[in-house]
């Protein structure tokens, strides 16, 4: 029996269906007419996007976006459209019967497929086989900082700035994968650890960017491991951060103007005493049991009186910072340009801090053929620095080390005024007890920095693959710097003034090989170089003693040299040249290997040892290429690296390798005889210069040299919807370049040498998703974790024991087997209480005094036995978290930083055994029984090495180090208007720490630094 439903059907009904049926196919055929459909598509942030190629899914029918990202194309009504541009995501959306759709792409996060800037050229992702990580750019114009360095905080795995200073236009210090050197001495460790800056193709002397604009930087690649970075030598052994400045596009004119306000805040407040704070600090000290007794007369007036002054809230305002800059790209297949203009103004919250910076620049090229570019970048930066504020500290009117002690130190029950409304000169009568503001007013220092440079290239081609490049770069970099303190800056004492100018010049040329082609499945991509860099710096200083008038300033100071005023003239120059070779050979896009070798000729070394060689090998597996390879599976890309390799370092003093005298100065009184008889009728005070003798010649010296060893992969998950890197290295450095105490010979003590091994490993992730992708609403995680464990292996070869072992240098801090910057001291175990009066005393000690760890259980605590290894300033671990959240217009960014494991000796705290300290700490007294912190008074419990022990914490903190929320403004409304695009934005930088390195202004910064600052930016962005 049949269920046959048209058997069923009567025949009229069949007619029905019939008529339906061809009703519905008509319908079909209608809706498959084909339509135009239009629109604009842009980026994220509303720009629009030439060139992207726009299909019809399932066919061959496409079109492009022009100049500002409009298309139009035929597409039936039910058709599906797809979006693809490089470096974006591919998109697909439905027409549904639209004939206006606009789109925005997202960039890819997977970053596989991307062509990347390498030493010398650029490179396929692909074909990559060093450890290289390219910097989300969009993440830097988030970041609300005027230096670009600072601005890759937490974003990069490896890579760890730190800020101990927040003076306006200060740079700041980094490293990428630790600590490699010990230095030339251990004032110089930052110095010898900094990675090369290389901007344009240009290495960069020093690694302040403070002039350089962010707004200016198309792109930021950073170079980890020797694979990568030995084809800069000798200067890469502590990594390269690549900076590619932005260059003009084929197309109509884009005007971009970028404007903000920022407010700036101290990012944490110290917990400053007040009055009555203060007075029972004194009575907890002994200094006194009675007012009259304890204060002084002032002092006791104003406390009488009810009168207290928080120096903290005197010294430190709200700082308000203006960005203004305009933009204009643009040009044709011929010509292209990009001119930029801007205006950084930045009030410190200190008065007296100011700084503002004005920079143009200009990035154009022509290209006359196919064969030939001829282009230039050029650069103009003028910046102002008031430093007035750094002549606070009392101890040095030079500005000193600690420019903010009064915060610290001065009463709160001292004057700020005088009864005629004057600043008091001092706060009370101890003349240690200084009014800063006083000071502002006696004083002035002025900084100027005028750069300059040009960058012109010409790019020719050759043969088919092969071209010609050179590379060229003059920069002008001048500073003057001017000092005064007037004759009522201190009591007694003439006014004082300095001069300083200095002028440096960098040259560079570079003649760059280059060939690249592919024989069917095989692929060579060389590079040759032969290039030489030169700097030239002198410097010219002008003091006085005593000044003939106030009113000048500094600008009294003449070209007379007199007992009162001296003169200084210095110079210095250093240069390189080097011969660099790079060969790439790939095999169907499989695998690729890398050779290179750079011999580098310093002038830093004399004789046979000028030139040092610096070769890599480095490997590349792209297992995704492979046959058996399921492209569609869950893991869709997997690159295997692995790179070995030697680089170099010369960052020691020039001409460290002749003998080094030192520049002596000192006052003593010369004789006067005016009436010729024989017998002195006085003296006056001369400045006698001279030399003494320094360190000890040593022709010898050599390149110190680090072997590095790289292994990680690359992978892609989910279609490349989550992507990753993990990296592990592990680097021996020989040779360090440092001083070496040797018998007394003629005068010399020590002689610098290369002496010394480091060790450095670690492991690095980085992780990134699209975890929620739809049309209105995404949502991207950045991760990245990085550790690094760096450990001295030997020091001095005279430094061993019996048995021929390597000791320790505990005058520096370096201890074999242990980490650079280690703290070796007594551990702090908290305070002795009233119920444990015995065993204090077994230690000579009473209730309140600190406890410590008797290490060797001998029942007291010796200097010599009794110290541990407490931490040390580099952390067990460290990285950041980027979360990214866009709802139709709206984009919200979110990156913590994460430093865990650091140790440090927290100096905000004093010494707390006199009256120079005003940090409020919960110490013991036997109505308050704390067990953080011991009593006060002159016990020596805060003094030497026990006082560091009391003062040393975990310095790790978790930051919310940026906040940036954007308005993009839909398209659609800006049809009608010359606009392409305009957003409105709010961001945040340093908003939060959360530490136990409390008490401080940032658990980075010292005591007396300009303190860290947060800032609130409030701005908008528009493109026409």
């Amino acid at each position: 029996m049949t269920n046959n439903l048209l058997l069923k059907t009567k025949p009229k009904t069949l007619y029905l269906y019939g008529f339906m049926l061809l009703l519905f196919v008509f319908s079909v055929k209608a809706n498959a007419q084909s339509t135009t459909v239009s629109g604009k598509v842009t980026d994220e942030s509303g720009i629009p996007l030439p060139g992207v190629n726009v299909i019809v899914q399932n066919t061959s029918t496409g079109t492009s976006t022009d100049f500002d990202g409009l298309f139009s194309i035929n597409a039936s009504s039910n058709a599906v459209l797809e979006f693809s541009y490089l470096g974006y995501v591919n998109q697909s959306i439905s027409v549904n019967g639209r004939t206006t759709i606009n789109i925005s792409l997202k960039e890819d996060v997977s970053q596989l497929d991307e062509v990347v800037v390498v030493g010398y050229g650029t490179m396929e992702r692909s074909n990559v086989t060093g450890a290289i990580t390219t910097v989300d750019v969009a993440a830097i114009e988030k970041t609300p900082v005027p230096n670009v360095v600072e601005a890759l905080r937490g974003q990069v795995a490896g890579l760890r700035v730190t800020r101990g200073n927040g003076q306006p236009g200060s740079g700041v210090n980094f490293t990428i994968r630790g600590i490699n050197s010990l230095g030339e001495g251990s004032g110089s460790v930052s110095d010898a650890n900094q990675p090369i800056i290389v901007v344009d193709g240009v290495p960069l002397p020093g690694g302040n960017l403070s002039e350089l604009n962010p707004d200016d930087i198309e792109s930021v690649n950073v170079i980890k491991d020797a694979g990568a970075g030995a084809i800069y030598g000798s200067s890469a052994a502590n990594g390269v951060v690549l900076i590619t400045t932005k260059s003009g596009k084929a197309g109509k004119p884009t005007i971009s103007v970028n404007a903000s306000t920022a407010f700036n805040d101290v990012t944490n407040r110290v917990n400053i005493m007040n009055g009555d704070e203060y007075v029972k600090f004194l009575f907890d000290s002994g200094l006194g049991t009675t007012l009259n007794g304890t204060l002084n007369a002032n002092e006791l007036t104003n406390y009488v009186n009810g009168n207290s002054v928080d120096w903290q809230d005197e010294l430190l305002r709200q700082g308000i910072s203006k960005n203004v800059s305009l933009s204009v790209s643009g040009g044709s297949d011929q010509l292209s340009f990009y001119l930029n203009g801007d205006m950084y103004q930045e009030g410190g919250i200190v008065t007296d801090s100011d700084y503002n910076r004005y920079s143009l620049r200009f990035n154009g090229e022509y290209r006359p053929s196919d064969k030939v570019k001829i282009g230039a970048r050029v650069q103009l930066t003028k910046s102002f620095a008031d430093e007035t504020s750094n002549t606070i500290s009392e101890f040095n009117i030079n500005g000193g080390f600690a420019p903010f002690i009064p915060i610290f130190n001065n009463t709160p029950l001292g004057d700020l005024y005088l009864p005629d409304g004057s600043y008091a000169k001092f706060v009370t009568n101890d003349q240690f007890q200084v009014n800063p503001f006083h000071r502002y007013n006696e004083s002035i220092v002025d900084r100027t920095v005028t750069r300059s440079y040009v960058n012109p290239y010409v790019e020719i081609g050759l043969a088919d693959g092969l071209s010609y490049t050179l590379n060229t770069f003059a920069e002008d970099r001048s500073q003057f710097y001017g000092r005064f303190t007037s004759s009522n800056y201190i009591d007694g004492d003439p006014s004082t003034a300095q001069v300083q100018r200095q002028n440096s010049v960098n040259y560079l040329v570079d003649n760059i090989l280059h060939y690249k082609k592919d024989f069917g499945k095989h692929g060579i991509d060389a590079t040759f170089v032969y290039g030489f860099q030169k700097n030239e710096f002198e410097q010219f200083d002008a003091f006085s003693d005593k000044l003939a008038t106030d009113l000048l300033g500094y600008n009294a100071i003449d070209d007379s040299a007199t007992a009162d005023q001296r003169f200084s003239w210095d110079t210095d120059e250093s240069g390189r040249v080097y011969y660099v070779g790079r060969v790439g050979y790939d095999y169907d896009n499989r695998y690729v290997v890398t050779l290179t070798l750079r011999r580098d000729g310093s002038s830093r070394f004399t004789g046979d040892n000028v030139y040092g060689n610096f070769p890599s090998v480095s490997l590349a597996w792209n297992a995704n290429k492979e046959k058996f390879w399921d492209a569609d599976g869950l893991l869709n890309a997997l690159k295997f690296r692995g790179s070995y390799g030697t680089l170099g370092n010369d960052r020691i003093g020039t001409y460290r390798y002749l003998a080094n005298p030192v520049v002596v100065r000192s006052t003593v009184l010369d004789p006067i005889d005016e009436d010729d008889d024989g017998t002195p009728d006085g003296a006056v005070e001369r400045n006698i210069v001279g030399y003494a003798k320094g360190t000890l010649a040593n022709p010898y010296l050599k390149w110190e040299t680090s072997k590095q060893l790289n292994v990680g992969l690359d992978f892609g998950l989910l279609n490349n919807r989550i992507s990753g890197t993990v990296d592990y290295y592990n680097t021996k450095t020989t040779d360090l370049l440092l001083p070496e105490i040797i018998p007394v010979i003629n005068g010399y003590e020590s002689y610098i040498n290369n002496v010394g091994e480091t060790k450095n490993s670690g492991l690095e992730i980085s992780l990134k998703s699209n975890v929620i992708e739809n049309e209105d609403f995404t949502w991207n995680l950045a991760l990245n974790w990085a550790q690094d464990k760096n450990e001295i292996v030997s020091l001095s070869r005279g430094s061993k024991d019996a048995d021929g072992n390597p000791i320790d240098d505990p005058a520096n801090g370096w201890f074999i087997g242990q980490p650079i910057g280690v703290i070796y001291n007594y551990k702090y175990l908290g305070v002795w209480q009233t119920e444990e009066v015995t065993e204090a005393a077994a230690f000579g000690q009473v209730p309140g005094d600190a406890k410590f760890q008797d290490v060797n259980g001998d029942g007291s605590i010796t200097p010599g036995e009794d110290r541990l290894f407490l931490g040390s300033g580099n952390p067990d671990w460290y990285g950041g978290i980027t979360n990214t959240f866009t709802y139709k217009g709206l984009e919200l960014s979110v990156l913590v930083e994460v430093v865990e494991g650091v140790t440090r000796v927290n100096n905000f705290i004093g010494g707390y055994t006199g009256r120079n300290n005003q940090v409020a700490i919960d110490y013991w007294t036997p109505d308050n029984p704390s067990n953080s912190f011991p009593r006060v008074g002159g016990s020596g419990n805060y003094d030497g090495g026990r006082g560091d022990a009391v003062k040393t914490q975990d310095a790790s903190f978790v930051a919310i180090r940026n906040v940036s929320l954007t308005y993009n403004l839909p398209t659609r409304f800006l049809e009608k208007t010359p606009l392409k695009a305009l957003s409105m934005y709010v961001r945040g930088n340093n908003l939060k720490y959360f530490t136990d390195f409390d008490n401080a202004y940032s658990p980075e910064a010292g005591i007396g630094a300009y303190p860290i600052t947060r800032t609130i930016t409030f701005g908008t962005s528009i493109t026409f």
